[in-house]
């Protein structure tokens, strides 16, 4: 009777690890014109006004901040290996640009954005599962371009 219990302890154990990896969701979108002026103003913060942003939708997704910390996909493409030229900050910022989140590159690095449920804009470092308000020095001075997911 024991090996049933375990059996079934060790299926319910797996059916939590299952359940984690559900898609993150949006939670809704926010109008194309506002999720613009958070971007130009996001710009205006540290220092630049010439990047390109490009917004696809009329309703940009917006994501709980606390899903994101907690989404799968960002540990699962942070949990890829760094390969210098062949897998680096490019191919990991692209990885996550698949899944809910915004692309950016800035003048020396790749990686992502989001916009939360309060309006609020996050950066995101894929490669260290990192989401932060503010830019990293080694992460780039200027802003090359946006693009939403």
């Amino acid at each position: 009777m024991q090996w049933f219990v375990n059996l079934i302890s060790l299926y319910l154990e797996s059916k939590k690890e299952i359940d984690a990896r559900v898609p993150i969701k949006p939670i809704g979108t926010i109008d194309i014109n506002k999720a613009s002026s958070i971007l130009l103003d996001k710009l205006e913060e540290i220092g630049d006004s010439d990047a390109g942003i490009y917004l696809p939708d009329k309703g940009i997704k917006i994501y709980k901040k606390e899903d994101v910390n907690k989404a799968y996909e960002l540990e699962e493409v942070s949990s890829i290996s760094y390969i210098a030229e062949a897998h680096d900050c490019d191919d990991f910022a692209a990885k996550l640009f698949g899944k809910f989140a915004g692309l950016v590159w800035t003048n020396v690095h790749a990686l992502n954005w989001f916009l939360d449920e309060n309006s609020n804009f996050w950066w995101i470092e894929p490669q260290k599962r990192k989401v932060s308000s503010a830019l990293e020095a080694w992460q780039g001075s200027e802003v090359r371009f946006f693009i939403a997911r």
